[in-house]
Protein backbone atom coordinates (compact mmCIF):
# COMPACT_ATOMS: atom_id res chain seq x y z
CA UNK A 1 0.00 0.00 0.00
CA UNK A 2 1.30 3.69 -0.65
CA UNK A 3 1.86 6.16 1.73
CA UNK A 4 1.45 9.57 -0.32
CA UNK A 5 2.71 12.64 1.89
CA UNK A 6 0.60 15.65 0.36
CA UNK A 7 1.08 19.03 2.29
CA UNK A 8 3.12 18.53 5.43
CA UNK A 9 3.18 14.63 7.22
CA UNK A 10 1.43 11.60 5.69
CA UNK A 11 -2.06 11.95 4.95
CA UNK A 12 -5.07 9.47 6.32
CA UNK A 13 -6.51 7.55 3.39
CA UNK A 14 -10.27 6.88 3.32
CA UNK A 15 -11.12 3.44 2.40
CA UNK A 16 -12.14 4.03 -1.27
CA UNK A 17 -8.72 5.46 -1.78
CA UNK A 18 -6.75 2.29 0.06
CA UNK A 19 -9.33 0.21 -2.44
CA UNK A 20 -8.47 2.24 -5.37
CA UNK A 21 -4.59 2.03 -4.49
CA UNK A 22 -4.87 -1.72 -3.81
CA UNK A 23 -6.11 -2.33 -7.00
CA UNK A 24 -4.13 0.00 -9.55
CA UNK A 25 -1.15 -1.82 -7.55
CA UNK A 26 -2.80 -5.46 -8.32
CA UNK A 27 -3.16 -4.09 -12.12
CA UNK A 28 0.83 -3.35 -12.14
CA UNK A 29 1.55 -7.26 -11.19
CA UNK A 30 -1.22 -8.44 -13.65
CA UNK A 31 0.70 -6.39 -16.76
CA UNK A 32 4.42 -7.65 -15.07
CA UNK A 33 3.63 -11.13 -14.40
CA UNK A 34 1.89 -11.80 -17.46
CA UNK A 35 -0.89 -13.70 -15.23
CA UNK A 36 -3.32 -14.25 -18.08
CA UNK A 37 -6.19 -15.76 -16.05
CA UNK A 38 -7.90 -12.32 -15.57
CA UNK A 39 -7.42 -11.69 -19.13
CA UNK A 40 -10.03 -11.92 -22.01
CA UNK A 41 -9.93 -10.07 -25.67
CA UNK A 42 -10.90 -6.46 -23.78
CA UNK A 43 -7.64 -7.00 -21.76
CA UNK A 44 -7.31 -7.03 -17.81
CA UNK A 45 -10.88 -7.59 -16.13
CA UNK A 46 -10.86 -5.86 -12.81
CA UNK A 47 -12.27 -8.33 -9.75
CA UNK A 48 -16.37 -7.65 -9.62
CA UNK A 49 -17.32 -4.95 -7.57
CA UNK A 50 -19.12 -7.50 -5.01
CA UNK A 51 -16.02 -9.65 -4.48
CA UNK A 52 -13.94 -6.57 -3.98
CA UNK A 53 -16.77 -5.51 -1.35
CA UNK A 54 -16.52 -8.57 0.52
CA UNK A 55 -12.63 -8.88 0.12
CA UNK A 56 -12.52 -5.46 2.13
CA UNK A 57 -15.32 -5.83 4.06
CA UNK A 58 -17.32 -2.80 2.99
CA UNK A 59 -20.29 -1.62 1.11
CA UNK A 60 -20.74 -1.75 -2.04
CA UNK A 61 -21.38 2.18 -2.36
CA UNK A 62 -17.53 1.91 -1.03
CA UNK A 63 -16.09 -0.24 -3.75
CA UNK A 64 -17.90 1.80 -6.67
CA UNK A 65 -16.06 4.91 -5.23
CA UNK A 66 -12.74 3.33 -5.12
CA UNK A 67 -13.35 2.30 -9.41
CA UNK A 68 -14.57 5.96 -9.86
CA UNK A 69 -11.64 7.43 -8.57
CA UNK A 70 -9.59 5.10 -10.93
CA UNK A 71 -11.29 5.62 -13.73
CA UNK A 72 -11.47 9.47 -12.99
CA UNK A 73 -7.49 9.38 -13.47
CA UNK A 74 -7.81 6.89 -16.70
CA UNK A 75 -6.59 3.95 -15.11
CA UNK A 76 -10.17 1.83 -15.37
CA UNK A 77 -12.74 1.90 -18.08
CA UNK A 78 -16.29 0.68 -17.66
CA UNK A 79 -17.90 -1.46 -20.35
CA UNK A 80 -21.84 -1.79 -19.54
CA UNK A 81 -22.69 -5.67 -18.82
CA UNK A 82 -19.39 -6.44 -18.88
CA UNK A 83 -17.53 -4.93 -15.67
CA UNK A 84 -14.40 -2.44 -15.50
CA UNK A 85 -10.96 -3.21 -17.39
CA UNK A 86 -7.51 -2.07 -16.85
CA UNK A 87 -6.21 1.16 -19.41
CA UNK A 88 -3.00 -0.32 -20.81
CA UNK A 89 -0.05 1.28 -19.81
CA UNK A 90 2.81 0.01 -22.35
CA UNK A 91 2.95 -3.41 -20.64
CA UNK A 92 1.05 -7.28 -21.35
CA UNK A 93 -1.41 -7.17 -24.29
CA UNK A 94 -0.19 -3.81 -26.09
CA UNK A 95 3.09 -5.57 -25.96
CA UNK A 96 2.43 -8.82 -27.29
CA UNK A 97 0.51 -7.58 -30.02
CA UNK A 98 2.55 -4.70 -31.20
CA UNK A 99 2.03 -3.94 -34.96
CA UNK A 100 4.37 -0.85 -34.93
CA UNK A 101 7.63 -1.07 -36.77
CA UNK A 102 10.53 -2.11 -34.01
CA UNK A 103 12.03 1.27 -32.90
CA UNK A 104 15.14 0.81 -31.89
CA UNK A 105 16.24 4.68 -33.19
CA UNK A 106 13.86 6.46 -30.94
CA UNK A 107 15.54 7.61 -27.41
CA UNK A 108 11.69 9.10 -25.89
CA UNK A 109 10.55 7.54 -23.09
CA UNK A 110 8.32 5.22 -23.90
CA UNK A 111 4.57 6.91 -24.39
CA UNK A 112 2.54 3.64 -23.21
CA UNK A 113 4.14 4.79 -19.70
CA UNK A 114 3.82 8.18 -19.36
CA UNK A 115 1.99 9.06 -15.84
CA UNK A 116 -0.76 10.67 -17.29
CA UNK A 117 -3.00 10.44 -14.99
CA UNK A 118 -1.03 10.54 -11.56
CA UNK A 119 0.43 13.80 -13.42
CA UNK A 120 -2.58 15.87 -14.10
CA UNK A 121 -3.89 14.70 -10.54
CA UNK A 122 -0.93 16.69 -9.34
CA UNK A 123 -1.42 19.73 -11.64
CA UNK A 124 -4.66 20.07 -9.99
CA UNK A 125 -3.38 19.98 -6.93
CA UNK A 126 -0.67 22.44 -7.37
CA UNK A 127 -3.59 24.81 -8.99
CA UNK A 128 -5.54 24.40 -5.64
CA UNK A 129 -2.57 24.65 -3.13
CA UNK A 130 -0.14 27.17 -5.40
CA UNK A 131 -2.86 29.54 -6.72
CA UNK A 132 -1.41 32.61 -5.30
CA UNK A 133 2.12 31.90 -7.16
CA UNK A 134 1.05 30.13 -10.40
CA UNK A 135 -0.14 33.63 -12.39
CA UNK A 136 2.69 35.68 -11.20
CA UNK A 137 6.45 35.63 -12.68
CA UNK A 138 8.48 33.16 -10.61
CA UNK A 139 12.38 33.74 -9.16
CA UNK A 140 15.15 33.99 -11.28
CA UNK A 141 16.37 30.75 -9.62
CA UNK A 142 12.91 28.42 -10.00
CA UNK A 143 10.30 27.82 -7.31
CA UNK A 144 11.86 27.82 -3.65
CA UNK A 145 9.75 25.03 -2.35
CA UNK A 146 10.53 22.72 -5.34
CA UNK A 147 14.03 23.62 -5.13
CA UNK A 148 14.20 23.02 -1.28
CA UNK A 149 12.67 19.30 -2.21
CA UNK A 150 15.31 19.08 -4.81
CA UNK A 151 17.88 19.81 -2.45
CA UNK A 152 16.64 16.12 -0.40
CA UNK A 153 16.27 14.60 -3.44
CA UNK A 154 19.60 15.29 -5.40
CA UNK A 155 21.37 14.16 -1.98
CA UNK A 156 20.22 10.28 -2.78
CA UNK A 157 22.04 10.58 -5.97
CA UNK A 158 25.45 11.81 -4.38
CA UNK A 159 24.75 15.68 -5.00
CA UNK A 160 24.96 17.80 -1.91
CA UNK A 161 24.86 21.57 -2.80
CA UNK A 162 23.29 24.96 -1.47
CA UNK A 163 19.47 26.05 -2.26
CA UNK A 164 21.85 29.27 -3.84
CA UNK A 165 23.65 26.65 -6.48
CA UNK A 166 20.25 25.03 -7.95
CA UNK A 167 18.57 26.78 -11.03
CA UNK A 168 15.33 25.45 -12.36
CA UNK A 169 15.52 25.85 -16.38
CA UNK A 170 13.49 25.24 -19.28
CA UNK A 171 14.74 21.57 -19.66
CA UNK A 172 18.91 20.87 -19.89
CA UNK A 173 18.85 22.51 -23.29
CA UNK A 174 18.22 26.32 -22.09
CA UNK A 175 21.06 25.16 -19.39
CA UNK A 176 23.06 24.26 -21.86
CA UNK A 177 22.39 27.32 -24.15
CA UNK A 178 23.43 29.92 -21.21
CA UNK A 179 26.46 28.10 -20.24
CA UNK A 180 27.57 28.23 -23.84
CA UNK A 181 27.09 32.35 -23.94
CA UNK A 182 28.25 33.49 -20.64
CA UNK A 183 31.22 34.68 -19.56
CA UNK A 184 33.66 32.48 -17.30
CA UNK A 185 36.02 33.41 -15.01
CA UNK A 186 39.45 33.42 -16.64
CA UNK A 187 37.65 34.81 -20.26
CA UNK A 188 38.40 31.72 -21.98
CA UNK A 189 35.87 30.94 -25.08
CA UNK A 190 36.26 27.25 -26.27
CA UNK A 191 33.61 24.54 -25.71
CA UNK A 192 34.96 20.62 -25.73
CA UNK A 193 32.78 18.49 -26.69
CA UNK A 194 33.00 14.44 -26.38
CA UNK A 195 33.62 12.51 -30.12
CA UNK A 196 30.65 11.65 -30.32
CA UNK A 197 28.59 13.77 -28.69
CA UNK A 198 24.91 14.38 -27.26
CA UNK A 199 23.39 15.29 -31.11
CA UNK A 200 21.74 18.92 -30.39
CA UNK A 201 25.20 20.00 -28.32
CA UNK A 202 27.44 20.70 -31.47
CA UNK A 203 24.26 22.57 -33.26
CA UNK A 204 23.89 24.26 -30.33
CA UNK A 205 27.08 25.70 -30.05
CA UNK A 206 27.46 26.29 -33.95
CA UNK A 207 24.26 28.15 -33.94
CA UNK A 208 25.60 30.49 -30.62
CA UNK A 209 28.73 30.78 -33.07
CA UNK A 210 30.72 29.35 -29.91
CA UNK A 211 34.26 27.86 -30.85
CA UNK A 212 33.93 23.98 -30.67
CA UNK A 213 37.10 21.90 -29.57
CA UNK A 214 36.40 17.83 -29.36
CA UNK A 215 38.05 14.77 -27.94
CA UNK A 216 37.25 10.86 -28.90
CA UNK A 217 36.02 8.51 -26.48
CA UNK A 218 35.84 5.14 -27.52
CA UNK A 219 33.99 1.92 -26.36
CA UNK A 220 36.98 0.17 -25.39
CA UNK A 221 39.81 2.97 -24.37
CA UNK A 222 37.35 5.71 -23.26
CA UNK A 223 38.68 9.10 -23.27
CA UNK A 224 41.69 10.06 -25.35
CA UNK A 225 43.74 11.29 -22.04
CA UNK A 226 46.87 12.79 -24.43
CA UNK A 227 44.13 14.97 -26.53
CA UNK A 228 42.56 16.03 -23.95
CA UNK A 229 45.12 17.14 -21.36
CA UNK A 230 46.80 18.92 -24.61
CA UNK A 231 43.86 21.23 -25.29
CA UNK A 232 43.21 21.45 -21.43
CA UNK A 233 46.65 23.01 -21.01
CA UNK A 234 46.35 25.19 -24.30
CA UNK A 235 44.68 27.43 -22.54
CA UNK A 236 41.45 28.77 -24.12
CA UNK A 237 38.75 25.69 -23.14
CA UNK A 238 35.97 27.50 -20.94
CA UNK A 239 34.25 24.13 -20.06
CA UNK A 240 33.82 20.48 -21.29
CA UNK A 241 30.65 19.01 -21.80
CA UNK A 242 30.84 15.20 -20.66
CA UNK A 243 28.85 12.58 -19.62
CA UNK A 244 30.50 10.12 -17.76
CA UNK A 245 26.80 8.01 -17.05
CA UNK A 246 25.63 6.13 -19.38
CA UNK A 247 27.24 8.18 -22.54
CA UNK A 248 25.30 9.46 -25.21
CA UNK A 249 25.24 7.78 -27.81
CA UNK A 250 27.58 4.67 -26.97
CA UNK A 251 25.62 4.05 -23.84
CA UNK A 252 29.24 3.31 -21.25
CA UNK A 253 30.04 5.03 -18.23
CA UNK A 254 33.17 6.03 -16.63
CA UNK A 255 34.80 4.56 -13.83
CA UNK A 256 35.08 6.25 -10.20
CA UNK A 257 39.78 6.27 -11.14
CA UNK A 258 38.65 7.80 -14.77
CA UNK A 259 36.30 10.35 -12.86
CA UNK A 260 39.30 11.32 -10.57
CA UNK A 261 41.81 11.95 -13.18
CA UNK A 262 39.60 13.88 -15.22
CA UNK A 263 38.72 16.59 -12.26
CA UNK A 264 42.34 16.50 -11.30
CA UNK A 265 42.94 17.86 -15.18
CA UNK A 266 39.88 20.17 -15.04
CA UNK A 267 41.74 21.34 -11.66
CA UNK A 268 45.34 21.66 -13.00
CA UNK A 269 43.92 23.89 -16.14
CA UNK A 270 41.30 25.54 -14.85
CA UNK A 271 38.53 24.37 -17.46
CA UNK A 272 34.92 23.93 -15.50
CA UNK A 273 33.30 20.20 -16.47
CA UNK A 274 29.61 20.61 -17.22
CA UNK A 275 28.43 17.09 -16.35
CA UNK A 276 25.03 15.93 -17.88
CA UNK A 277 23.38 13.05 -15.49
CA UNK A 278 20.60 12.38 -18.07
CA UNK A 279 19.88 9.10 -17.17
CA UNK A 280 21.16 9.25 -13.48
CA UNK A 281 17.27 7.61 -12.42
CA UNK A 282 18.08 4.41 -14.47
CA UNK A 283 21.22 3.91 -12.81
CA UNK A 284 21.25 0.52 -10.29
CA UNK A 285 24.35 0.13 -8.99
CA UNK A 286 25.14 1.94 -5.64
CA UNK A 287 29.03 2.44 -6.90
CA UNK A 288 28.07 5.03 -9.45
CA UNK A 289 28.18 8.27 -8.27
CA UNK A 290 28.15 11.08 -10.24
CA UNK A 291 31.50 13.55 -10.88
CA UNK A 292 30.00 15.83 -8.92
CA UNK A 293 30.73 13.87 -5.55
CA UNK A 294 34.25 13.74 -6.53
CA UNK A 295 34.73 17.32 -7.43
CA UNK A 296 36.70 19.07 -4.04
CA UNK A 297 37.40 22.16 -6.37
CA UNK A 298 34.03 23.29 -7.41
CA UNK A 299 34.97 22.75 -10.96
CA UNK A 300 31.62 20.69 -12.02
CA UNK A 301 28.56 21.83 -13.05
CA UNK A 302 25.55 19.24 -12.76
CA UNK A 303 22.82 18.68 -15.36
CA UNK A 304 19.60 16.75 -14.84
CA UNK A 305 16.68 16.72 -16.73
CA UNK A 306 12.87 15.05 -16.16
CA UNK A 307 12.48 14.54 -19.62
CA UNK A 308 13.51 10.42 -20.06
CA UNK A 309 12.24 9.57 -16.69
CA UNK A 310 8.77 11.32 -17.19
CA UNK A 311 7.72 12.93 -20.81
CA UNK A 312 9.81 15.52 -22.78
CA UNK A 313 7.44 18.10 -22.57
CA UNK A 314 7.10 18.95 -18.92
CA UNK A 315 10.57 21.35 -19.85
CA UNK A 316 11.78 21.20 -16.46
CA UNK A 317 15.84 20.89 -16.14
CA UNK A 318 17.94 21.69 -13.27
CA UNK A 319 21.10 23.27 -12.57
CA UNK A 320 23.64 23.17 -10.14
CA UNK A 321 26.62 25.31 -9.98
CA UNK A 322 29.96 26.17 -8.48
CA UNK A 323 29.27 29.14 -6.04
CA UNK A 324 31.12 31.18 -8.27
CA UNK A 325 29.46 30.76 -11.85
CA UNK A 326 25.90 31.19 -9.86
CA UNK A 327 25.67 35.11 -10.69
CA UNK A 328 26.55 35.31 -14.47
CA UNK A 329 24.37 31.76 -15.04
CA UNK A 330 21.15 33.60 -13.52
CA UNK A 331 21.47 36.81 -15.65
CA UNK A 332 21.75 34.90 -19.32
CA UNK A 333 19.17 32.24 -17.86
CA UNK A 334 16.87 35.31 -17.00
CA UNK A 335 17.93 37.02 -20.44
CA UNK A 336 16.43 33.32 -22.57
CA UNK A 337 13.14 32.99 -20.96
CA UNK A 338 12.29 35.30 -17.74
CA UNK A 339 11.30 31.97 -15.64
CA UNK A 340 10.39 28.46 -15.92
CA UNK A 341 6.50 27.62 -15.49
CA UNK A 342 5.61 27.91 -12.77
CA UNK A 343 2.91 25.39 -13.17
CA UNK A 344 5.13 22.53 -14.32
CA UNK A 345 7.05 23.31 -11.22
CA UNK A 346 4.33 23.18 -8.91
CA UNK A 347 3.29 19.94 -10.41
CA UNK A 348 6.68 18.23 -10.23
CA UNK A 349 6.54 19.72 -7.02
CA UNK A 350 3.60 17.70 -5.64
CA UNK A 351 4.58 14.54 -7.72
CA UNK A 352 8.10 14.17 -5.86
CA UNK A 353 6.53 15.01 -2.73
CA UNK A 354 3.85 12.56 -3.20
CA UNK A 355 5.99 9.77 -3.33
CA UNK A 356 4.51 9.47 -7.08
CA UNK A 357 8.32 10.07 -8.65
CA UNK A 358 10.21 7.50 -5.99
CA UNK A 359 7.42 5.12 -7.39
CA UNK A 360 7.18 5.60 -11.33
CA UNK A 361 10.89 5.72 -11.45
CA UNK A 362 11.32 2.48 -9.51
CA UNK A 363 9.30 1.06 -12.22
CA UNK A 364 10.76 2.61 -15.28
CA UNK A 365 14.17 1.57 -13.70
CA UNK A 366 12.57 -2.51 -13.74
CA UNK A 367 11.09 -2.20 -16.91
CA UNK A 368 14.26 -1.04 -19.00
CA UNK A 369 16.39 -3.35 -16.93
CA UNK A 370 14.57 -6.20 -18.00
CA UNK A 371 14.98 -5.16 -21.14
CA UNK A 372 18.38 -4.21 -21.70
CA UNK A 373 18.90 -8.05 -20.07
CA UNK A 374 17.33 -9.19 -22.99
CA UNK A 375 19.78 -7.41 -25.25
CA UNK A 376 22.29 -8.37 -23.18
CA UNK A 377 21.19 -12.50 -23.59
CA UNK A 378 21.18 -11.66 -26.99
CA UNK A 379 24.41 -10.50 -27.77
CA UNK A 380 25.62 -13.10 -25.64
CA UNK A 381 23.84 -15.97 -27.89
CA UNK A 382 26.02 -15.30 -30.64
CA UNK A 383 29.67 -14.58 -29.35
CA UNK A 384 31.61 -14.94 -32.46
CA UNK A 385 29.45 -12.35 -34.59
CA UNK A 386 32.03 -9.49 -34.12
CA UNK A 387 29.28 -6.44 -33.80
CA UNK A 388 27.63 -8.65 -31.07
CA UNK A 389 31.04 -9.47 -29.60
CA UNK A 390 32.43 -6.64 -29.06
CA UNK A 391 29.23 -4.08 -27.74
CA UNK A 392 29.34 -2.89 -24.55
CA UNK A 393 27.08 -4.61 -21.72
CA UNK A 394 25.53 -1.31 -20.76
CA UNK A 395 22.77 -0.40 -18.64
CA UNK A 396 20.35 2.74 -18.70
CA UNK A 397 18.70 2.44 -22.39
CA UNK A 398 20.97 2.43 -25.40
CA UNK A 399 24.14 0.05 -26.73
CA UNK A 400 25.90 0.10 -29.57
CA UNK A 401 27.18 -2.12 -32.18
CA UNK A 402 30.46 -1.34 -33.61
CA UNK A 403 30.07 -1.89 -37.45
CA UNK A 404 32.85 -3.55 -39.71
CA UNK A 405 34.38 -1.13 -41.73
CA UNK A 406 33.60 -0.39 -45.33
CA UNK A 407 29.81 -1.25 -43.97
CA UNK A 408 27.63 0.63 -46.68
CA UNK A 409 25.33 2.45 -43.57
CA UNK A 410 22.68 3.79 -45.61
CA UNK A 411 21.86 0.38 -47.02
CA UNK A 412 21.97 -1.18 -44.13
CA UNK A 413 19.40 1.30 -42.20
CA UNK A 414 17.20 1.02 -46.06
CA UNK A 415 16.89 -2.83 -45.28
CA UNK A 416 16.23 -3.02 -41.99
CA UNK A 417 13.60 -0.36 -41.94
CA UNK A 418 11.87 -2.52 -45.16
CA UNK A 419 11.96 -5.16 -42.21
CA UNK A 420 9.97 -3.54 -39.50
CA UNK A 421 13.40 -1.92 -37.70
CA UNK A 422 14.16 1.72 -36.97
CA UNK A 423 17.40 1.85 -36.19
CA UNK A 424 20.31 4.67 -36.08
CA UNK A 425 23.46 5.37 -36.61
CA UNK A 426 26.26 7.25 -34.61
CA UNK A 427 27.21 9.61 -37.75
CA UNK A 428 25.04 12.40 -36.48
CA UNK A 429 26.86 12.93 -33.13
CA UNK A 430 29.73 14.30 -34.67
CA UNK A 431 29.83 18.03 -35.35
CA UNK A 432 29.79 19.07 -38.63
CA UNK A 433 32.84 19.29 -40.07
CA UNK A 434 35.36 18.30 -37.30
CA UNK A 435 35.69 14.87 -38.91
CA UNK A 436 35.11 13.04 -42.25
CA UNK A 437 32.56 10.38 -40.66
CA UNK A 438 33.52 6.93 -40.51
CA UNK A 439 36.66 7.58 -42.29
CA UNK A 440 39.32 8.92 -39.91
CA UNK A 441 41.08 6.70 -38.28
CA UNK A 442 39.56 6.07 -34.53
CA UNK A 443 35.81 7.19 -35.62
CA UNK A 444 33.74 4.14 -35.09
CA UNK A 445 30.82 3.82 -37.26
CA UNK A 446 28.52 1.87 -34.72
CA UNK A 447 24.63 1.34 -34.40
CA UNK A 448 22.99 2.60 -31.67
CA UNK A 449 20.62 0.38 -30.37
CA UNK A 450 17.50 2.07 -28.03
CA UNK A 451 15.15 -0.27 -26.13
CA UNK A 452 13.06 2.60 -24.49
CA UNK A 453 10.17 2.21 -27.51
CA UNK A 454 10.70 -1.45 -27.89
CA UNK A 455 8.09 -4.31 -26.13
CA UNK A 456 10.76 -6.77 -24.57
CA UNK A 457 8.91 -9.49 -26.29
CA UNK A 458 9.88 -8.34 -29.62
CA UNK A 459 13.59 -7.60 -28.52
CA UNK A 460 14.88 -10.69 -29.31
CA UNK A 461 13.22 -10.46 -33.03
CA UNK A 462 14.59 -7.39 -33.83
CA UNK A 463 18.38 -8.05 -32.74
CA UNK A 464 17.70 -11.23 -35.01
CA UNK A 465 16.66 -8.96 -37.98
CA UNK A 466 20.00 -6.47 -37.64
CA UNK A 467 22.34 -9.59 -37.14
CA UNK A 468 20.99 -11.35 -40.27
CA UNK A 469 21.32 -7.82 -42.30
CA UNK A 470 24.61 -7.07 -41.07
CA UNK A 471 25.81 -10.33 -42.17
CA UNK A 472 24.28 -10.09 -45.44
CA UNK A 473 26.09 -6.71 -46.41
CA UNK A 474 29.28 -8.49 -45.24
CA UNK A 475 29.07 -11.28 -46.87
CA UNK A 476 28.06 -9.26 -50.12
CA UNK A 477 30.91 -7.31 -49.64
CA UNK A 478 33.46 -10.20 -49.51
CA UNK A 479 32.08 -11.72 -52.67
CA UNK A 480 32.27 -8.40 -54.73
CA UNK A 481 35.90 -8.36 -53.33
CA UNK A 482 36.73 -11.43 -54.57
CA UNK A 483 35.22 -10.65 -58.12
Amino acid sequence: MYRYNFGKGVVTLKKYEKIALALQEWIQEQMIRQDRRNWDEKGIRLPAVRTVAKQYQCSISTVIRAYEWLEHRHLVYAIPQSGYYAVQNGTGAQDMDWQEPLDFASAAPDPRVFPYADFRHCMDLAMRQKQDELFLYGTQQGLPSLIALLQKQFADYQVFAGAEQFFITSGVQQALAALALMTFPGGKTKVMVELPTYHNMPTLLESLRVPIAGVRRTLVEGLDWDSLERQFAEGDIKFFYVMPRFQNPIGTSMTAVEKKRLLRLAQRYDVYLVEDDYLADLEDSARQDPLWSYDTHERVIYLKSYSKILFPGLRIGVTVLPSALVSGFGLYKRMLDIDTSVLSQAALEVYIHSGMFAHHRKTIRSRYASRMQVVHEQLATHPDFAPFRDAPRTGGEHTVLPLPLGMPVSTLISRLENRGILADTTERYYPSGMVERGREPGIETMLRLNISNVPKQRIEEGMQKIREEISRLQLKSQREGME
